[in-house]
């Protein structure tokens, strides 16, 4: 077996009327942000919308939910009334109640499946695309165990009855497009929301806020880990420091360089991985979709080194031969004995110097925006700063700590904080500890010395 690029299958891939075009997503599914500006996501209703089309994922309807005058003539239809004035009156209160869940204001659990996507055509792409994203990332393959969380919430009541519209039945399997990198990440969702289910009040509340966190880390830790080419490690979350918002900041603290800083610097560039690793994907060895950085040198470690190195070879004679063709400022790049992690870096390195600045800034501004809506703190001369509010730090403490009745040791808070992403420097935790004393939530410490704990939300 050959070990290369397929020069044929790349040009296919790259070319477009004789133009190089830096497509992605033909074999290798890497993050949902759209170059198209139209399309970027604007989170008018949170991320309700993308939890909405899960529930009816999960429910097995179809994926999109319009409220419209058959949803309100479904509702109507059930029901008997003495007059019209009594029929009208009902109208009026079940569109006020439609109305309060499209716009997110949920009280039960079932209501949240009405959610709709957004109404602008280009938007919902954008939100079906996170959708598809959020889904595949923690969802998939754990369908069973959030149905029965979800069934076990559901109310019973007349008006659940009543508003819980039967939305069409599409038995649509579609098929999965993007790689979970981090899957104690996607464990660890499903064991929050089980958490969460046993105060449903909570849930309802805060479900919303922690599909986004979680869709949120996982996509700053791929934007992070991929930037460390084949040095990967999904094992382990990369340092990402938030602050709290109710704290003043100063650029000496860890949050300066390696918050809202560091994600900015990480993302610049990061469009050129998505185009490199669906050309790499045009090759003659590899089964399957979503390979990785990582994936070729696992692969790679159990061959002998003159079939790597095969590769290695191909990899900068199409950048000498093929890609210096399309555009002439190209360097060459001799080989000279370079690594597989080297001919990756030269690679992503050469391509990206020559993709438009538009689209990649469009790119970029998708992921910042999501970390400027929901986690901003305005720094004044610091800029904005990673922060979460007194909701998220709750909504952090409670599935850390459990359900109702359980404790947690205050110094393994941080360690659960860190699990779901957020690191914290020592005045962060001070200030934690302040808020947590001030709601109660906290166990004063004994006079033998016996550690402090926090005590359950749910």
């Amino acid at each position: 077996m050959d070990y290369q690029l397929d020069f044929a299958k790349v040009k296919k891939f790259v070319e477009k009327n004789g133009s190089y075009t830096y497509r992605r997503t033909q074999n290798t599914y890497v993050l949902p942000f759209p170059t198209r500006e139209p399309e970027r996501v604007k989170f008018a209703n949170g991320f309700g919308p993308i939890i909405g089309a899960v529930l009816r994922t999960l429910n097995g309807e179809k994926l999109e939910f319009n409220k419209d005058q058959d949803t309100l003539s479904l509702i109507l239809k059930e029901g008997k009334f003495d007059d019209k004035e009594t029929e009208k009156i009902f109208q009026l209160f079940v569109e006020n109640e439609l109305d309060q869940i499209e716009n997110a204001n949920i009280s039960r659990i079932q209501y949240l499946k009405n959610i709709p996507f957004i109404e602008d055509k280009s938007e919902r792409k954008g939100e079906k695309e996170l959708f598809q994203f959020f889904y595949d990332s923690f969802i998939r393959d754990n369908e069973e165990e959030f149905i029965k969380i979800f069934e076990s919430m559901e109310s019973s009541d007349l008006l659940s009855k009543i508003i819980n519209v039967s939305i069409s039945e599409e038995e649509k399997y579609f098929v999965p497009q993007y790689k979970m990198l981090f899957p104690k990440l996607r464990e660890r969702f499903l064991a929050d929301v089980g958490t969460m289910a046993t105060n449903p009040a909570f849930c309802v509340q805060h479900l919303t806020d922690l599909a986004l966190h979680y869709c949120f880390i996982a996509m700053a830790q791929t934007i992070i880990q991929t930037n460390k080419y084949t040095k990967a490690n999904y094992e382990q979350l990369h340092r990402v420091v938030f602050i709290i918002q109710s704290e003043s900041g100063s650029k000496w603290r860890d949050f300066y360089n390696e918050g809202f800083k560091l994600l900015k610097e990480e993302v610049k560039e990061f469009l050129a991985h998505e185009h490199v690793l669906n050309l790499l994907g045009n090759n003659t060895f590899t089964e399957g979709d979503n390979w990785y950085y990582t994936d070729y040198a696992k692969y790679f470690s159990d061959k002998n080194s003159n079939e790597e190195e095969q590769f290695v070879k191909s990899i900068y004679q199409w950048i000498n031969e093929e890609y210096a063709n399309y555009f002439t400022n190209t360097e060459e790049i001799p080989y000279t004995g370079q690594t597989l992690e080297e001919a990756f870096r030269h690679l992503n390195f050469t391509v990206r110097k020559n993709i438009q600045t538009a689209p990649n800034s469009r790119y970029v501004l998708a992921f910042e925006s999501i970390a400027t809506k929901f986690y901003r703190k305005s720094g004044g001369p610091l800029g904005n700063i990673l922060a979460v509010n007194l909701h998220q730090l709750l909504m952090l403490v409670a599935v850390s700590v459990g359900e109702r009745g359980k404790k947690l040791e205050l110094n393994k808070l941080w360690v659960e904080f860190e699990k779901r992403g957020v690191f914290l420097d020592k005045y962060s935790k001070i200030e934690v500890v302040k808020i947590l004393d001030n709601l109660n939530y906290l166990d004063k410490k004994s006079d033998s010395g016996d550690a402090q704990y926090v005590k359950s939300i749910l």
